[in-house]
Protein backbone atom coordinates (compact mmCIF):
# COMPACT_ATOMS: atom_id res chain seq x y z
CA UNK A 1 0.00 0.00 0.00
CA UNK A 2 0.99 3.63 -0.39
CA UNK A 3 3.20 5.11 2.28
CA UNK A 4 3.21 8.72 3.46
CA UNK A 5 7.02 8.56 3.40
CA UNK A 6 7.53 7.20 -0.11
CA UNK A 7 8.45 9.32 -3.10
CA UNK A 8 5.45 11.27 -4.41
CA UNK A 9 5.40 12.45 -8.02
CA UNK A 10 2.64 14.49 -9.66
CA UNK A 11 2.04 13.96 -13.37
CA UNK A 12 -0.21 16.31 -15.35
CA UNK A 13 -1.46 14.74 -18.58
CA UNK A 14 -3.35 17.36 -20.54
CA UNK A 15 -3.65 17.96 -24.27
CA UNK A 16 -4.33 15.75 -27.26
CA UNK A 17 -4.44 11.98 -26.77
CA UNK A 18 -1.06 11.63 -28.45
CA UNK A 19 0.38 13.61 -25.53
CA UNK A 20 -1.66 11.98 -22.77
CA UNK A 21 -1.25 8.31 -23.73
CA UNK A 22 2.57 8.08 -23.31
CA UNK A 23 2.29 9.62 -19.83
CA UNK A 24 -0.09 6.81 -18.81
CA UNK A 25 2.59 4.27 -19.75
CA UNK A 26 5.30 6.37 -18.08
CA UNK A 27 3.43 6.39 -14.77
CA UNK A 28 3.06 2.61 -14.91
CA UNK A 29 6.74 2.13 -15.74
CA UNK A 30 7.85 4.29 -12.83
CA UNK A 31 5.77 2.56 -10.15
CA UNK A 32 7.08 -0.78 -11.40
CA UNK A 33 10.64 0.45 -10.98
CA UNK A 34 10.52 1.91 -7.48
CA UNK A 35 8.40 2.35 -4.38
CA UNK A 36 6.60 5.59 -5.17
CA UNK A 37 3.15 7.13 -5.41
CA UNK A 38 1.88 9.08 -8.40
CA UNK A 39 -0.95 11.58 -8.47
CA UNK A 40 -2.04 11.61 -12.10
CA UNK A 41 -3.89 14.84 -12.94
CA UNK A 42 -6.04 14.97 -16.08
CA UNK A 43 -8.92 16.85 -17.68
CA UNK A 44 -12.24 15.78 -16.14
CA UNK A 45 -13.69 14.79 -19.52
CA UNK A 46 -10.80 12.37 -20.14
CA UNK A 47 -11.14 10.41 -16.90
CA UNK A 48 -12.58 7.13 -18.14
CA UNK A 49 -10.29 6.94 -21.15
CA UNK A 50 -7.20 7.61 -19.03
CA UNK A 51 -8.23 5.12 -16.34
CA UNK A 52 -8.67 2.46 -19.01
CA UNK A 53 -5.30 3.26 -20.62
CA UNK A 54 -3.44 3.14 -17.31
CA UNK A 55 -5.09 -0.20 -16.52
CA UNK A 56 -3.84 -1.61 -19.83
CA UNK A 57 -0.27 -1.04 -18.65
CA UNK A 58 -0.68 -3.56 -15.83
CA UNK A 59 -1.49 -7.26 -15.62
CA UNK A 60 -3.90 -8.84 -13.17
CA UNK A 61 -1.12 -9.60 -10.69
CA UNK A 62 -0.12 -5.93 -10.56
CA UNK A 63 -3.13 -4.54 -8.68
CA UNK A 64 -0.98 -3.32 -5.76
CA UNK A 65 1.30 -1.43 -8.12
CA UNK A 66 -1.60 0.03 -10.11
CA UNK A 67 -3.15 1.31 -6.87
CA UNK A 68 -0.11 3.55 -6.45
CA UNK A 69 -1.38 5.72 -9.31
CA UNK A 70 -4.19 7.96 -8.08
CA UNK A 71 -6.12 9.70 -10.85
CA UNK A 72 -7.36 13.19 -10.07
CA UNK A 73 -9.55 15.10 -12.50
CA UNK A 74 -9.18 18.84 -12.94
CA UNK A 75 -11.84 21.12 -14.38
CA UNK A 76 -10.91 21.78 -18.02
CA UNK A 77 -12.32 23.16 -21.26
CA UNK A 78 -14.90 20.75 -22.65
CA UNK A 79 -13.59 20.73 -26.22
CA UNK A 80 -10.30 22.64 -26.60
CA UNK A 81 -7.20 20.72 -25.39
CA UNK A 82 -5.07 23.80 -26.09
CA UNK A 83 -6.95 25.97 -23.56
CA UNK A 84 -4.95 26.39 -20.36
CA UNK A 85 -7.06 29.07 -18.69
CA UNK A 86 -9.72 26.82 -17.14
CA UNK A 87 -7.46 23.92 -16.25
CA UNK A 88 -4.84 26.40 -15.02
CA UNK A 89 -7.25 27.77 -12.43
CA UNK A 90 -8.18 24.26 -11.28
CA UNK A 91 -4.52 23.18 -11.18
CA UNK A 92 -3.60 26.26 -9.13
CA UNK A 93 -6.15 25.36 -6.48
CA UNK A 94 -5.57 21.61 -6.29
CA UNK A 95 -1.78 21.68 -6.63
CA UNK A 96 -1.62 24.00 -3.61
CA UNK A 97 -3.44 21.32 -1.61
CA UNK A 98 -1.07 18.60 -2.83
CA UNK A 99 1.92 20.79 -2.00
CA UNK A 100 0.67 21.14 1.57
CA UNK A 101 0.05 17.40 1.90
CA UNK A 102 -3.71 17.94 1.96
CA UNK A 103 -6.66 16.17 0.33
CA UNK A 104 -7.33 17.37 -3.22
CA UNK A 105 -10.71 17.43 -4.94
CA UNK A 106 -11.40 15.19 -7.95
CA UNK A 107 -13.72 17.01 -10.34
CA UNK A 108 -14.85 13.73 -11.95
CA UNK A 109 -15.62 11.75 -8.79
CA UNK A 110 -16.83 14.87 -6.97
CA UNK A 111 -14.96 13.86 -3.85
CA UNK A 112 -11.57 14.19 -2.23
CA UNK A 113 -8.46 12.09 -2.88
CA UNK A 114 -6.61 11.09 0.35
CA UNK A 115 -3.60 13.17 1.28
CA UNK A 116 0.00 12.14 0.68
CA UNK A 117 3.29 13.76 1.57
CA UNK A 118 4.00 16.87 -0.55
CA UNK A 119 5.38 15.92 -3.98
CA UNK A 120 9.09 15.96 -4.69
CA UNK A 121 8.62 16.23 -8.45
CA UNK A 122 6.17 17.40 -11.08
CA UNK A 123 6.08 15.99 -14.62
CA UNK A 124 4.40 18.22 -17.20
CA UNK A 125 3.74 17.79 -20.90
CA UNK A 126 5.90 19.92 -23.17
CA UNK A 127 2.91 22.20 -23.79
CA UNK A 128 2.38 22.83 -20.07
CA UNK A 129 4.45 25.99 -19.65
CA UNK A 130 1.48 27.82 -18.11
CA UNK A 131 1.19 25.12 -15.44
CA UNK A 132 4.93 25.25 -14.80
CA UNK A 133 4.68 28.98 -14.07
CA UNK A 134 1.86 28.33 -11.58
CA UNK A 135 3.78 25.53 -9.87
CA UNK A 136 6.99 27.56 -9.61
CA UNK A 137 5.18 30.42 -7.93
CA UNK A 138 3.80 28.03 -5.33
CA UNK A 139 6.98 26.05 -4.59
CA UNK A 140 10.25 26.69 -6.38
CA UNK A 141 11.98 23.70 -4.71
CA UNK A 142 9.93 20.99 -6.49
CA UNK A 143 11.78 19.55 -9.47
CA UNK A 144 9.79 20.08 -12.69
CA UNK A 145 10.42 17.73 -15.58
CA UNK A 146 9.21 18.30 -19.13
CA UNK A 147 7.80 15.26 -20.96
CA UNK A 148 7.81 15.22 -24.75
CA UNK A 149 5.73 12.79 -26.84
CA UNK A 150 7.76 13.33 -30.03
CA UNK A 151 11.15 12.19 -31.23
CA UNK A 152 14.25 13.89 -29.85
CA UNK A 153 15.09 14.69 -33.47
CA UNK A 154 11.97 16.75 -34.12
CA UNK A 155 11.96 18.33 -30.66
CA UNK A 156 15.55 19.49 -31.11
CA UNK A 157 14.96 20.97 -34.57
CA UNK A 158 11.45 22.40 -34.30
CA UNK A 159 11.93 24.07 -30.92
CA UNK A 160 15.00 25.93 -32.13
CA UNK A 161 17.36 24.36 -29.61
CA UNK A 162 19.82 23.83 -32.43
CA UNK A 163 20.20 27.59 -32.87
CA UNK A 164 21.10 28.87 -29.41
CA UNK A 165 22.80 27.94 -26.16
CA UNK A 166 20.76 26.91 -23.15
CA UNK A 167 19.71 29.72 -20.87
CA UNK A 168 19.76 32.44 -23.54
CA UNK A 169 16.78 34.03 -25.20
CA UNK A 170 15.89 31.70 -28.03
CA UNK A 171 16.03 32.64 -31.72
CA UNK A 172 12.30 31.94 -31.92
CA UNK A 173 11.58 34.38 -29.11
CA UNK A 174 13.75 37.06 -30.73
CA UNK A 175 12.07 36.57 -34.12
CA UNK A 176 8.63 36.91 -32.55
CA UNK A 177 9.63 40.10 -30.71
CA UNK A 178 11.04 41.56 -33.93
CA UNK A 179 7.83 40.63 -35.78
CA UNK A 180 5.73 42.35 -33.09
CA UNK A 181 7.83 45.52 -33.27
CA UNK A 182 7.69 45.58 -37.06
CA UNK A 183 3.98 44.85 -37.49
CA UNK A 184 2.36 45.79 -34.20
CA UNK A 185 0.87 42.29 -34.02
CA UNK A 186 -0.09 40.62 -30.75
CA UNK A 187 2.17 37.96 -29.28
CA UNK A 188 -0.06 35.14 -30.54
CA UNK A 189 -0.44 36.60 -34.04
CA UNK A 190 3.30 37.23 -34.24
CA UNK A 191 4.06 33.66 -33.18
CA UNK A 192 1.78 32.34 -35.92
CA UNK A 193 3.34 34.71 -38.45
CA UNK A 194 6.88 33.62 -37.64
CA UNK A 195 6.08 29.93 -37.53
CA UNK A 196 4.12 29.95 -40.78
CA UNK A 197 6.77 31.71 -42.88
CA UNK A 198 8.59 29.04 -44.94
CA UNK A 199 11.98 29.90 -46.39
CA UNK A 200 14.56 28.51 -48.81
CA UNK A 201 17.12 28.35 -46.03
CA UNK A 202 19.00 25.03 -45.92
CA UNK A 203 18.65 23.32 -42.56
CA UNK A 204 20.27 20.14 -41.31
CA UNK A 205 19.61 18.13 -38.20
CA UNK A 206 22.60 16.33 -36.69
CA UNK A 207 22.84 12.94 -38.36
CA UNK A 208 20.36 13.74 -41.17
CA UNK A 209 20.75 14.92 -44.77
CA UNK A 210 20.14 18.63 -45.39
CA UNK A 211 16.76 19.94 -46.50
CA UNK A 212 15.12 23.24 -47.35
CA UNK A 213 13.23 24.88 -44.51
CA UNK A 214 9.99 24.82 -46.52
CA UNK A 215 10.23 21.03 -46.70
CA UNK A 216 9.05 21.02 -43.08
CA UNK A 217 5.63 21.86 -44.55
CA UNK A 218 5.22 19.60 -47.59
CA UNK A 219 1.41 19.82 -47.49
CA UNK A 220 -1.09 22.63 -47.29
CA UNK A 221 -3.19 22.20 -44.16
CA UNK A 222 -6.95 22.39 -44.25
CA UNK A 223 -8.31 25.58 -42.72
CA UNK A 224 -9.61 24.23 -39.39
CA UNK A 225 -6.15 22.82 -38.61
CA UNK A 226 -4.45 26.10 -39.52
CA UNK A 227 -6.48 27.73 -36.73
CA UNK A 228 -4.69 25.66 -34.09
CA UNK A 229 -2.22 28.10 -32.42
CA UNK A 230 0.87 26.22 -33.60
CA UNK A 231 3.18 29.22 -33.33
CA UNK A 232 2.20 29.89 -29.73
CA UNK A 233 2.51 26.19 -28.92
CA UNK A 234 6.08 26.14 -30.25
CA UNK A 235 6.98 29.30 -28.34
CA UNK A 236 5.72 27.87 -25.04
CA UNK A 237 7.44 24.54 -25.74
CA UNK A 238 10.66 26.43 -26.37
CA UNK A 239 10.31 28.22 -23.01
CA UNK A 240 9.47 24.96 -21.29
CA UNK A 241 12.59 23.25 -22.60
CA UNK A 242 14.80 26.12 -21.45
CA UNK A 243 13.34 26.49 -17.96
CA UNK A 244 12.47 22.93 -16.88
CA UNK A 245 14.75 20.86 -14.62
CA UNK A 246 15.10 17.94 -17.02
CA UNK A 247 13.57 16.33 -20.08
CA UNK A 248 11.75 12.99 -20.45
CA UNK A 249 11.43 11.72 -24.01
CA UNK A 250 9.00 9.06 -25.24
CA UNK A 251 11.48 8.21 -27.96
CA UNK A 252 13.42 5.00 -28.42
CA UNK A 253 17.17 5.04 -27.86
CA UNK A 254 17.64 2.44 -30.62
CA UNK A 255 15.84 4.59 -33.22
CA UNK A 256 17.08 8.15 -32.76
CA UNK A 257 20.12 9.47 -34.68
CA UNK A 258 22.88 9.33 -32.10
CA UNK A 259 24.24 12.68 -33.31
CA UNK A 260 21.02 14.49 -32.39
CA UNK A 261 20.76 12.65 -29.06
CA UNK A 262 24.26 13.84 -28.16
CA UNK A 263 23.38 17.38 -29.24
CA UNK A 264 20.29 17.26 -27.02
CA UNK A 265 22.34 15.98 -24.08
CA UNK A 266 24.86 18.75 -24.62
CA UNK A 267 22.17 21.45 -24.69
CA UNK A 268 20.75 20.33 -21.36
CA UNK A 269 24.20 19.62 -19.97
CA UNK A 270 25.19 23.29 -20.25
CA UNK A 271 22.96 23.95 -17.24
CA UNK A 272 23.62 20.56 -15.57
CA UNK A 273 20.21 19.16 -16.55
CA UNK A 274 19.54 15.64 -17.75
CA UNK A 275 17.63 14.02 -20.61
CA UNK A 276 16.00 10.62 -20.20
CA UNK A 277 14.96 8.50 -23.21
CA UNK A 278 12.20 6.27 -21.82
CA UNK A 279 10.47 4.90 -24.92
CA UNK A 280 8.72 2.87 -26.01
CA UNK A 281 5.90 4.15 -23.81
CA UNK A 282 3.22 1.73 -24.92
CA UNK A 283 1.22 -0.82 -22.94
CA UNK A 284 3.03 -4.17 -23.29
CA UNK A 285 0.90 -6.48 -21.17
CA UNK A 286 -1.41 -9.44 -21.65
CA UNK A 287 -4.23 -7.23 -20.39
CA UNK A 288 -3.47 -4.76 -23.17
CA UNK A 289 -3.48 -7.51 -25.78
CA UNK A 290 -6.83 -8.76 -24.49
CA UNK A 291 -8.25 -5.22 -24.53
CA UNK A 292 -7.08 -4.69 -28.11
CA UNK A 293 -8.64 -7.99 -29.18
CA UNK A 294 -11.91 -7.05 -27.46
CA UNK A 295 -11.90 -3.64 -29.17
CA UNK A 296 -11.17 -5.21 -32.56
CA UNK A 297 -14.02 -7.66 -32.06
CA UNK A 298 -16.40 -4.70 -32.00
CA UNK A 299 -15.57 -4.23 -35.69
CA UNK A 300 -16.43 -7.63 -37.20
CA UNK A 301 -16.25 -6.18 -40.71
CA UNK A 302 -12.56 -5.41 -40.15
CA UNK A 303 -11.66 -8.67 -38.42
CA UNK A 304 -13.43 -10.68 -41.12
CA UNK A 305 -11.61 -8.75 -43.85
CA UNK A 306 -8.25 -9.35 -42.18
CA UNK A 307 -8.85 -13.07 -41.78
CA UNK A 308 -10.30 -13.57 -45.26
CA UNK A 309 -7.36 -11.71 -46.81
CA UNK A 310 -4.89 -13.77 -44.78
CA UNK A 311 -6.46 -16.99 -46.04
CA UNK A 312 -6.69 -15.81 -49.65
CA UNK A 313 -3.46 -13.83 -50.03
CA UNK A 314 -1.19 -14.91 -47.21
CA UNK A 315 0.92 -13.04 -44.67
CA UNK A 316 2.17 -9.46 -45.21
CA UNK A 317 -0.12 -8.94 -48.22
CA UNK A 318 -2.24 -6.02 -46.94
CA UNK A 319 -1.62 -2.28 -46.66
CA UNK A 320 -3.12 -0.36 -43.76
CA UNK A 321 -3.76 3.34 -44.47
CA UNK A 322 -4.28 5.93 -41.76
CA UNK A 323 -3.38 9.60 -41.35
CA UNK A 324 -4.29 9.68 -37.66
CA UNK A 325 -7.31 11.23 -36.00
CA UNK A 326 -6.89 14.83 -37.23
CA UNK A 327 -4.83 15.15 -40.42
CA UNK A 328 -6.46 15.18 -43.84
CA UNK A 329 -5.37 16.43 -47.24
CA UNK A 330 -6.58 19.49 -49.12
CA UNK A 331 -6.41 17.39 -52.31
CA UNK A 332 -8.19 14.11 -51.52
CA UNK A 333 -8.18 13.19 -55.21
CA UNK A 334 -4.56 12.16 -54.65
CA UNK A 335 -5.72 9.68 -52.02
CA UNK A 336 -8.34 8.30 -54.41
CA UNK A 337 -5.66 7.95 -57.10
CA UNK A 338 -3.49 5.91 -54.74
CA UNK A 339 -6.49 3.70 -53.95
CA UNK A 340 -7.09 3.28 -57.69
CA UNK A 341 -3.59 1.88 -58.07
CA UNK A 342 -4.15 -0.54 -55.19
CA UNK A 343 -7.38 -1.75 -56.79
CA UNK A 344 -5.76 -2.10 -60.22
CA UNK A 345 -2.89 -4.11 -58.74
CA UNK A 346 -5.30 -6.10 -56.57
CA UNK A 347 -3.37 -5.20 -53.41
CA UNK A 348 -5.72 -5.57 -50.42
CA UNK A 349 -6.02 -2.59 -48.07
CA UNK A 350 -7.90 -1.11 -45.16
CA UNK A 351 -8.18 2.68 -44.99
CA UNK A 352 -9.22 4.42 -41.79
CA UNK A 353 -10.35 8.03 -42.24
CA UNK A 354 -10.85 9.10 -38.63
CA UNK A 355 -10.27 12.81 -39.26
CA UNK A 356 -13.44 14.88 -38.83
CA UNK A 357 -12.41 16.72 -42.00
CA UNK A 358 -12.34 13.66 -44.26
CA UNK A 359 -15.21 12.93 -46.60
CA UNK A 360 -15.14 9.85 -48.82
CA UNK A 361 -17.38 10.26 -51.89
CA UNK A 362 -20.04 7.62 -52.44
CA UNK A 363 -18.56 6.67 -55.81
CA UNK A 364 -15.17 5.93 -54.19
CA UNK A 365 -16.81 3.80 -51.52
CA UNK A 366 -18.82 1.94 -54.16
CA UNK A 367 -15.81 1.37 -56.41
CA UNK A 368 -13.68 -0.03 -53.58
CA UNK A 369 -16.49 -2.24 -52.32
CA UNK A 370 -17.20 -3.60 -55.80
CA UNK A 371 -13.52 -4.45 -56.26
CA UNK A 372 -13.46 -6.67 -53.19
CA UNK A 373 -9.90 -5.42 -52.69
CA UNK A 374 -10.30 -2.85 -49.97
CA UNK A 375 -12.25 -1.67 -46.98
CA UNK A 376 -12.82 2.00 -46.08
CA UNK A 377 -13.89 2.66 -42.49
CA UNK A 378 -14.24 5.78 -40.30
CA UNK A 379 -12.19 4.16 -37.52
CA UNK A 380 -9.96 1.11 -37.13
CA UNK A 381 -8.06 -0.53 -34.23
CA UNK A 382 -4.65 0.54 -35.48
CA UNK A 383 -2.41 -1.50 -33.19
CA UNK A 384 -4.45 -4.67 -33.71
CA UNK A 385 -4.26 -4.26 -37.50
CA UNK A 386 -0.53 -3.52 -37.49
CA UNK A 387 0.17 -6.61 -35.40
CA UNK A 388 -2.00 -8.87 -37.55
CA UNK A 389 0.12 -11.25 -39.68
CA UNK A 390 -1.66 -10.18 -42.88
CA UNK A 391 -0.44 -6.58 -42.61
CA UNK A 392 2.62 -5.94 -44.78
CA UNK A 393 2.83 -2.15 -45.02
CA UNK A 394 1.57 0.94 -43.23
CA UNK A 395 0.76 4.09 -45.23
CA UNK A 396 1.04 6.81 -42.60
CA UNK A 397 1.43 10.56 -42.13
CA UNK A 398 4.56 9.82 -40.10
CA UNK A 399 3.38 11.03 -36.70
CA UNK A 400 5.59 9.83 -33.87
CA UNK A 401 3.06 7.59 -32.13
CA UNK A 402 2.17 5.85 -35.40
CA UNK A 403 5.87 5.29 -36.12
CA UNK A 404 6.46 3.73 -32.70
CA UNK A 405 3.45 1.44 -33.13
CA UNK A 406 4.70 0.44 -36.59
CA UNK A 407 8.19 -0.35 -35.25
CA UNK A 408 6.70 -2.27 -32.34
CA UNK A 409 4.70 -4.36 -34.84
CA UNK A 410 7.66 -4.75 -37.22
CA UNK A 411 5.74 -3.25 -40.17
CA UNK A 412 7.63 -1.03 -42.67
CA UNK A 413 6.05 2.23 -43.78
CA UNK A 414 5.08 4.32 -46.78
CA UNK A 415 5.10 7.92 -45.55
CA UNK A 416 2.88 10.81 -46.62
CA UNK A 417 4.03 13.58 -44.22
CA UNK A 418 2.10 16.82 -43.73
CA UNK A 419 3.74 19.06 -41.12
CA UNK A 420 5.13 19.32 -37.56
CA UNK A 421 7.46 16.40 -36.75
CA UNK A 422 6.34 14.26 -39.69
CA UNK A 423 8.76 15.46 -42.43
CA UNK A 424 11.81 15.07 -40.18
CA UNK A 425 10.63 11.67 -38.96
CA UNK A 426 10.13 10.58 -42.56
CA UNK A 427 13.58 11.76 -43.62
CA UNK A 428 15.16 9.70 -40.85
CA UNK A 429 13.04 6.61 -41.62
CA UNK A 430 13.82 6.68 -45.33
CA UNK A 431 17.39 7.96 -45.55
CA UNK A 432 18.97 6.65 -42.34
CA UNK A 433 17.02 3.66 -41.09
CA UNK A 434 15.85 2.39 -44.49
CA UNK A 435 12.51 1.16 -43.13
CA UNK A 436 10.19 3.34 -45.22
CA UNK A 437 9.42 5.00 -48.55
CA UNK A 438 8.24 8.59 -48.95
CA UNK A 439 5.60 9.67 -51.46
CA UNK A 440 6.83 12.93 -53.02
CA UNK A 441 4.32 13.58 -55.80
CA UNK A 442 1.47 13.88 -53.29
CA UNK A 443 2.95 17.15 -52.00
CA UNK A 444 0.98 20.39 -52.25
CA UNK A 445 1.63 24.10 -51.66
CA UNK A 446 5.25 24.84 -50.71
CA UNK A 447 5.88 21.12 -50.99
CA UNK A 448 5.90 21.50 -54.78
CA UNK A 449 9.13 23.49 -54.59
CA UNK A 450 12.43 21.68 -55.28
CA UNK A 451 13.45 18.92 -52.88
CA UNK A 452 17.02 19.38 -51.67
CA UNK A 453 18.06 15.73 -51.69
CA UNK A 454 16.74 15.08 -55.22
CA UNK A 455 17.32 18.49 -56.79
CA UNK A 456 13.91 18.20 -58.44
CA UNK A 457 10.47 19.65 -57.80
CA UNK A 458 7.45 17.33 -57.74
CA UNK A 459 4.92 17.99 -60.48
CA UNK A 460 2.04 17.11 -58.17
CA UNK A 461 -0.24 15.91 -60.99
CA UNK A 462 -2.56 12.95 -60.56
CA UNK A 463 -0.69 11.13 -63.29
CA UNK A 464 2.58 11.65 -61.41
CA UNK A 465 0.93 10.38 -58.22
CA UNK A 466 -0.26 7.30 -60.09
CA UNK A 467 3.17 6.60 -61.55
CA UNK A 468 4.96 7.06 -58.23
CA UNK A 469 2.41 4.91 -56.39
CA UNK A 470 2.94 2.09 -58.86
CA UNK A 471 6.71 2.33 -58.56
CA UNK A 472 6.72 2.41 -54.75
CA UNK A 473 4.31 -0.50 -54.48
CA UNK A 474 6.35 -2.58 -56.89
CA UNK A 475 9.45 -2.03 -54.77
CA UNK A 476 7.57 -2.52 -51.50
CA UNK A 477 6.45 -5.99 -52.51
CA UNK A 478 9.82 -6.91 -54.00
CA UNK A 479 13.39 -7.39 -52.78
CA UNK A 480 13.84 -3.76 -51.76
CA UNK A 481 10.76 -3.99 -49.55
CA UNK A 482 12.10 -7.21 -48.03
CA UNK A 483 15.25 -5.34 -47.00
CA UNK A 484 13.21 -2.61 -45.35
CA UNK A 485 11.14 -5.23 -43.55
CA UNK A 486 14.28 -6.94 -42.27
CA UNK A 487 15.57 -3.59 -41.01
CA UNK A 488 12.40 -2.72 -39.11
CA UNK A 489 12.26 -6.22 -37.63
CA UNK A 490 15.72 -5.57 -36.18
CA UNK A 491 14.45 -2.30 -34.70
CA UNK A 492 11.47 -4.15 -33.29
CA UNK A 493 13.67 -6.66 -31.52
CA UNK A 494 15.92 -3.88 -30.22
CA UNK A 495 12.90 -1.96 -28.90
CA UNK A 496 11.79 -5.01 -26.91
CA UNK A 497 15.09 -4.90 -25.01
CA UNK A 498 14.85 -1.27 -23.91
CA UNK A 499 12.67 -1.82 -20.83
CA UNK A 500 14.13 -5.16 -19.81
CA UNK A 501 16.43 -5.03 -16.74
CA UNK A 502 19.68 -3.49 -17.92
CA UNK A 503 18.09 -2.04 -21.07
CA UNK A 504 18.61 1.61 -22.00
CA UNK A 505 15.13 2.80 -20.93
CA UNK A 506 15.21 0.72 -17.73
CA UNK A 507 18.55 2.27 -16.79
CA UNK A 508 17.38 5.79 -17.70
CA UNK A 509 14.20 5.35 -15.65
CA UNK A 510 16.26 4.39 -12.63
CA UNK A 511 18.53 7.40 -13.17
CA UNK A 512 15.48 9.66 -13.34
CA UNK A 513 14.16 8.40 -10.01
CA UNK A 514 17.64 8.61 -8.48
CA UNK A 515 17.74 12.26 -9.52
CA UNK A 516 14.59 12.87 -7.48
CA UNK A 517 16.58 11.81 -4.41
CA UNK A 518 14.67 8.60 -3.89
CA UNK A 519 16.01 6.57 -0.96
CA UNK A 520 15.33 2.91 -0.14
Amino acid sequence: MSSISSLHVVVVAYGSWGHVRPLCALAARLVKLRNLDITFLIAHNNYDKVADEISKNFDDADDTLQARIRIGALHAHEHNPYDYEIIGQSFDTEYQKLSRGETMFCYHAQKGIPALAPPQALILDIMGYTLMQIARKQNSSVKILCAGPASVLSTYMLSGLSEAESGTKSPLERKIEEYMQKTGASLEDAAEGVYNIPSSKIIQAPGLPPMYHYENSPQELIQPITKVPIGRIHLLADKMLRECDGYISSSLACVEPQEVVQAFYQFFGITSRKTYLLGPLLPMTKRSEAADAKQAAKSPEITDFLQNTLQARGERSLIFISFGTLIWTTQPEKVWTFLDVLVEKKIPFIMSHASPFSQVPDEIQAKVKASGTGLIVPWAPQQAILEHPVTGWFLTHGGFNSIVESIYAGVPMICWPFSADQPLNTLHLTENLNVAYELLEVRTGDGLKPIYRTGKAPTGTLEAVRTEAGSVLEKAFGEDGDRKRANIRKLREASFELWKPGGAAWVAGGQLLDSLQWKA
